[in-house]
């Protein structure tokens, strides 16, 4: 007889993006943002424009979010990642 098991585990803390400020270049945050998301460069100019503050990414891991805070900073964004509560 076989049993499957399933693992529930609630502890997972999840992060939000969050964008602040576009900075001094918004073209270039809107092209690392859609390249990021692999999503076209309209969809990720109505996310980047929205009115700040601006929730990009919702309930992803923390080294997910980090690594993407870092990459759109160097873009010139100033971005938070923030713990969902």
């Amino acid at each position: 007889m076989t049993e499957y098991v399933t693992i529930v585990c609630d502890d997972v803390p999840e992060y939000d993006l969050v964008l602040h400020d576009i900075g001094p270049s918004p073209l270039e945050v809107v092209k690392v943002f859609s390249t990021m998301m692999s999503i076209g460069l309209w969809y990720a100019k109505q996310a980047v424009t929205a009115a700040p503050p601006a929730v990009l990414l919702e309930g992803i891991e923390g080294a997910v979010a980090r690594r993407h805070a870092e990459t759109l900073r160097a873009a010139g964004a100033s971005v938070a990642v923030e713990r969902r509560s």
